[in-house]
């Protein structure tokens, strides 16, 4: 028996038909797309449909109306497929090779989800999708079910993945449920190729099929489709709308009961502009008209179902798999609550919104190479020193994506940015008085003697500062320089040329130094020292240093260092990060004033690789091990010139951890260097001058191997791509530093230290700079 049925816009009002001439705002024509969401940026998300095949399962189309049209609706496509143009299949329809829509619904539907003309702010849902129109009504908009099934059937087969249904039955709930129980073969048979079916709710003001139940549909295509209400502008319900009511949907396959209002979503539906099927020969087929109803909410749901489909195909592509998530299940998921809280019988899920439904769905994830899904939350690489910025790394990232909880792809740059920074040491403080400007990484620090052979080195602590490309940074006076600092200092104590010292933080190299050399050198009381560069990396250590001659014209230095514990400031709570390392110094005098030092050290770190933190999907490696060799040498002039040169290989074996997109590191080669030149007495008073230049640890040679999620294919199979990514900086850090201290008086004395960076921190074209005036007083 066939049902009849009728267009589910029986009060719809058709209040104008315009040409575009017609003095009616923009803004008017499509408000409905803003309201759901469909902003400009959202459709380009999703490329604007564009791939999507959309079924219009109504009275026929007017293919000719001009916002289908590539000169007119913007997208460079004709949307409407041509080979289906208005095919009919209810034996009604007018003869002819181009066939028309005798109503006018189907081709305003049509327009609501793929016509556009952007001249006059009209816009569809998706614009760049095709449709292929299905004429299953006829000119008066009735017809019967047994020709909608057909309709369905003919659409899919022929490619449509989105099905819109602006139809619906009258009569008695039996009767009403009848109907759509004589369409379940056709809809079983649509929801197994993956296809979406959005049906107009009804307009007789009643809950949804007069409240009866209906079955004969299987799970899965219960799970396929969407039903729409119509509210007004102001999302309040409009009064000719149904409702979903408090009846069910029953699964043929499982006999579970699927409540109407968990399938069923608003949209505004009154007074929507469309497209017109009126012809004149001045005009064309120009026109635009209005229409209200659930008819016009249903092609909303059906252009926001493309735009995720366009986006993620697989969302269509994996209709065989149970577990898999419908892009009814998100979109209802997203619906803006409306009425009372939660699903309701009056409103459903509540308001269409796509723009929510684009947004990531819980945090994001990414798969690394040991196969487990990572939060990015928890990723994060803190680079700096001997790594630079890690530029080539971040360009390597780019495009990377990360994976929401139904496993859709989002661009890591934009919803989980800066997963790769930069630390900056910060300028200095002292224990007496000192005005401090600006930022630097250079050897800038205080010096007071205590008398009795021992001395007190303070320096800032380190603080965020990222370094300017193109131009200095200055914070001025932002650290108290009252205060000291509890978290970089050091103390040394020199007796017959024995020397010990301890402290913690970077003072390492300084203590090394001290050390290293015995004797004041070229090198005395800075930490210019390319030798001593490996230990510095393992920041806010503790550390402990000893020289002592070993013969006449020999002595032999060790300094070793240890950190370890939790970093939350840099890695994330629970994240342990940390380093021990040692090294030992070997210095002998060949002739007077001329002094040979060999070194070597080693480091070995946890989550950190030279000194550069890292962790989650960005781990260089769970440890790291460094070796280096040192060779430096200070010879004295006379007249009170100093002059020192030292520089240092390092080699630092490769790593990787199973659980990171860095796959592993090749052996990476890094090099130092420094050259120091005191002058004593400059002006006859006690003064002395110094004049550094250092080329900091740097990366000079090897790589990191990365796997890194680029996408997924159409069946949501994440798509890896393999390279392999050098990890040498882009710059090379030069330091420049000047000293000059001179006495006032007897155990008081002046100092001004100045320091520059170029190519601060091995990263091309930054530089910093910072000042030190200092009043030092002896104990």
């Amino acid at each position: 028996m066939r049902k009849s049925i009728s267009l589910a816009f029986a009060l719809t009002l058709t209040t104008s038909s315009l040409a575009w001439g017609a003095t009616v705002s923009p803004d008017a024509y499509s408000p409905q797309d803003v309201l759901i969401g469909a902003t400009p940026s959202v459709q380009a998300f999703a490329n604007n449909g564009k791939g999507v095949i959309f079924g219009d399962i109504d009275t026929g189309i007017t293919a000719q109306w001009a916002g289908f049209t590539s000169a007119y609706n913007g997208q460079g496509i004709n949307n409407i497929n041509t080979a289906a143009d208005a095919v009919c299949l209810n034996g009604v329809c007018p003869t002819g090779a181009a066939p028309v829509d005798q109503n006018g619904h189907g081709t305003f539907t049509a327009s609501e989800i793929v016509g556009g003309i952007p001249s006059i702010g009209m816009e569809g849902v998706a614009p760049a999708g095709t449709l292929i129109a299905v004429q299953v009504l006829s000119a008066s908009g009735s017809g019967y079910s047994n020709d909608v099934a057909n309709g369905i059937t003919y659409a899919v087969n022929h490619g449509a993945q989105v099905l819109n249904l602006s139809l619906g039955p009258s009569g008695t709930a039996s009767q009403q449920a009848a109907f759509y129980e004589s369409l379940a073969s056709a809809v079983n048979y649509a929801a197994s190729k993956g296809a979406i079916i959005v049906f107009a709710g009804g307009n007789s003001s009643q809950a949804f099929a007069a409240g009866a139940d209906i079955t004969g549909f299987t799970t899965q295509a219960i799970e396929h489709m969407i039903f729409m209400g119509s509210t007004n502008a102001s999302e309040k319900l409009s009064s000719f709308s149904n409702t979903p009511g408090s009846g069910y949907f029953i699964s043929s396959t499982t006999g579970q009961h699927y409540a109407y209002d968990t399938m069923w979503m608003m949209a505004d539906g009154e007074n929507i502009w469309g497209a017109s099927n009126y012809y004149t020969k001045q005009y064309g087929y120009t026109y635009i008209t209005q229409m209200s109803g659930t008819s016009m909410a249903a092609p909303q749901a059906t252009g926001a179902a493309g735009l995720l489909a366009a986006k993620w195909p697989f969302l269509l592509n994996n209709p065989g798999t149970p577990t898999a998530p419908t892009i009814p299940q998100i979109l209802e998921m997203y619906a803006t609550d409306l009425g009372t809280k939660g699903i309701d019988t009056t409103y459903g899920d509540g308001f269409l919104n796509v723009g929510a439904a684009m947004q990531p769905a819980g945090t994001l994830s990414v798969p690394t190479s040991g196969g487990k899904m990572v939060q990015v939350s928890s990723s994060q690489i803190v680079s700096g020193g001997a790594m630079g910025n890690l530029s080539k790394v971040s360009n390597a990232l780019s495009n990377a994506v990360g994976f929401d909880s139904f496993m859709r792809d989002f661009p890591l740059a934009a919803y989980a940015p800066s997963v790769i920074t930069t630390k900056t040491a910060i300028a200095v403080t002292s224990p007496a008085t000192a005005a401090v400007s600006g930022y630097s990484g250079a050897s800038a620090r205080s010096f007071t003697d205590t008398g009795n052979g021992g001395w007190l080195s303070f320096a800032g602590a380190p603080m965020s500062a990222d370094t300017v490309p193109g131009g200095s940074q200055n914070d001025s006076f932002t650290v108290d320089p009252t205060r000291l600092s509890a978290s970089d200092w050091y103390y040394g104590f020199s007796e017959g040329g024995t020397y010990m010292g301890f402290g913690q933080g970077s003072n390492v190299t300084a203590s090394f130094n001290d050390a290293r050399w015995g004797d004041k050198t070229a090198f005395s009381n800075t930490d210019s020292s390319a030798s001593g560069a490996l230990l510095g990396l393992a920041e806010g250590a503790n550390f402990l240093s000893y020289g002592t001659p070993v013969g006449k014209e020999s002595r032999l230095a060790v300094s070793m260092v240890t950190t370890s514990g939790t970093d939350n400031s840099l890695l994330g709570y629970g994240v342990e990060s940390g380093a021990h390392g040692a090294a030992v110094a070997y210095t002998y005098e060949p002739e007077a004033n001329w002094k040979v030092s060999l070194t070597g050290s080693y480091l070995n770190e946890n989550n950190q690789l030279l000194g550069s933190p890292s962790s989650g999907y960005l781990a260089m490696g769970p440890q790291a091990t460094t070796r280096s060799v040192g060779l430096g040498t200070n010879v004295g002039f006379g007249d009170g010139y100093q002059l020192g040169f030292d520089a240092a290989y390092a080699v630092t074996s490769g790593a990787g951890g199973a659980e990171s997109f860095v796959t592993g590191t090749s052996t990476l080669g890094s090099e130092s260097f420094s050259l120091a030149l005191t002058k004593d007495d400059v002006s006859g008073v006690g003064d002395k001058l110094g004049i550094t230049v250092d080329k900091p640890l740097r990366i000079t040679s090897g790589s990191a191997s990365l796997a890194v999620p680029v996408g997924q294919d159409d069946f949501g199979n994440p798509i890896i791509e393999n390279e392999r990514t050098s990890l040498v900086p882009n710059g090379s850090e030069t330091d420049l530093g000047f000293v000059y201290n001179r006495p006032i008086e007897e155990g008081v004395s002046t100092g001004l230290n100045v320091q520059y960076r170029e190519d601060a921190d091995n990263v091309a074209g930054a530089h910093d700079a910072a000042a030190m005036a200092r009043l030092d007083l002896k104990f």
